[in-house]
Formats: C-alpha cells, structure tokens, sequence
C-alpha cells in the first residue's frame, strides 16, 4: 500500500488567494452599500407619540450627494426642529450601519449650530419601509427607539394659495396700502396688489387669495410684504416699512411674523 505524503502548500499561494478572498468580499460590501445608497435617495417619514401624549412626525430625506436632512414636524405640520449634515452607509460585522455626522442642527433653518456629535443606526431596508435602531450606538439623552420609516411618495404638483394676512398691529398711523410679492421654488414671482384699496385700522385682515401653481408640500415659499401711506409706493423700492420671510408649505397652514416692534401678522394659506 502506498504511502499518502501531504505536501505542504507552495510558499506563495495563500496571500494572493486571501488577497482575493478579501477583495471580492470588499467589493461584495461595496456593491450592497452602493445599492442601499441608490434605494434609500428621497424622503422617509414616521409618526411617532412622545412621552405627554402630544403626536409629532420624523422625516429624513437622503439627497444624491450623501446629504441628509432630518426634521421632526409638530401635530399641526409646523416645523420644530431641523438638522441637516453628511450621511454615509458601512458595515459594522454582519449588519447595515447609517452614519449621519458634520450635523448642524436647530429650530429653524435660518439658525443652525453645530453639533459636536455623530450618530450611527444599525438598519433594515425593505420595500418601501427603512427600519432604523436609533440612539444605541451610546448613552444619549434620547431614548433608544426602534423607528420604521415610511418611503414619502413624490407630491404631484398643486396650486398654493394664500388665503389672508392678518394684521395685528402696523407701524402705519394713518391710511395705509399693501404690497404682498411671493416666489415659488423656481423663482417665480406672483405679486398682491389693489390699487387704490387703502386701510386705516392697525387690526384688520386683508383677503388676498394669491395663487402661486406647480407647489408641493415640503417646499419653501419666500415673500416679501411693504407698506407705505402713498399708494404708488406700496410696491416700490422705497417703501415706508418692508418684511421679508419665508414658510414651508402645508396642505394648510399659517404662520406668524413680527419684523418690528409695532408690526405683527400672520400669514395662512392652502393647497387645492
């Protein structure tokens, strides 16, 4: 009977074949991020309930050039916080990892602070729901929650109109005329005027029923409101009081603004 030698492998083998074991399994993880990246692009959405009862909803939209916005919409559909910063997918062992870090993060977009922090979310990706286990990663005031996002269909297009101004008070102290000039998101300006139509109380609300088309919810609307006692000045360059500010449209909503200390309005509107 013969005798099996087992021969030792040839010095040199190993490393190339482990070097291609390792490779194609880098490529493998960079391959699943890769498609992870692509179905996750776009906006997410959850309704959640805090701890005095009061319903709020999560949004997180993933933007094409691993940018992140997070923001957490009050029950009336108001913005109350907003965050936004760099986004990275990774693998941690046998699970998908969602890195968000640069966060810069505040009440409103105007005022945005850094955040000295990052936060990493182990996550399932289905069909349309992203399954993320947020503020495990360490000892957080935040309590570890389990959030299954829902994917947010694209809104179709709609006509925002907004309905009225109502006046608090105004820096006006005789007959005074109103200039309203809003923008939609691509720049568009649709302008609010009546000639010859005068006010002469500092409380009173002004129908306006402006209709600006193709809006969708989630986008900002920019404006700027003038006043002056001469009526050919309303809209001019030089007007005795001018307000600039912005909202973002809701199927309804209002909003209120104070640009001096005598001067105080809300602003509502829809969408039909």
């Amino acid at each position: 009977m013969k005798t099996l030698t087992k021969h030792k492998p040839i010095d040199g083998m190993k490393p190339p074949l482990l070097s291609f074991g390792c490779i194609a399994s880098l490529l493998c993880v960079a391959t699943l991020v890769a498609d992870d990246a692509a179905l996750l692009a776009g906006k997410w959405s959850v309704k959640k309930v805090n701890d005095e009862g009061q319903k709020f909803t999560q949004t997180i939209e993933i933007k094409p050039d691993n940018k992140f916005v997070f923001q957490i919409l009050g029950e009336d559909n108001q913005p109350a916080f907003l965050a936004h910063g760099d986004f990275k997918l990774e693998k941690l062992g046998p699970f998908n990892a969602a890195r968000f870090f640069h966060i810069k993060a505040g009440a409103v977009d105007s005022d945005l602070n850094d955040l000295d922090d990052e936060y990493e979310s182990v996550y399932v990706l289905g069909g349309d729901t992203w399954t993320l286990a947020s503020n495990f990663d360490k000892d957080r005031q935040q309590k570890p929650a389990l959030d299954v996002y829902q994917r947010v269909k694209s809104p179709t297009a709609q006509t925002l109109v907004i309905d009225e101004i109502e006046m608090a008070d105004t820096p006006q102290s005789t007959t005074w005329f109103v200039c309203l000039e809003a923008k939609t998101p691509d720049g568009t300006s649709h302008r609010y005027y009546v000639a010859g139509k005068g006010y002469d109380k500092k409380q009173v609300t002004i129908p306006v029923g402006l209709e600006l088309p193709k809006a969708k919810t989630g986008q900002k609307c920019s404006f700027t409101l003038q006043l002056d006692d001469i009526d050919d000045d309303a809209c001019g360059d030089e007007p005795d009081n001018r307000s600039t500010g912005e909202f973002i449209v809701s199927e309804r909503g209002s909003q209120y603004f104070k640009p001096e200390d005598h001067w105080r309005y809300t602003i509502r509107w829809h969408l039909r």
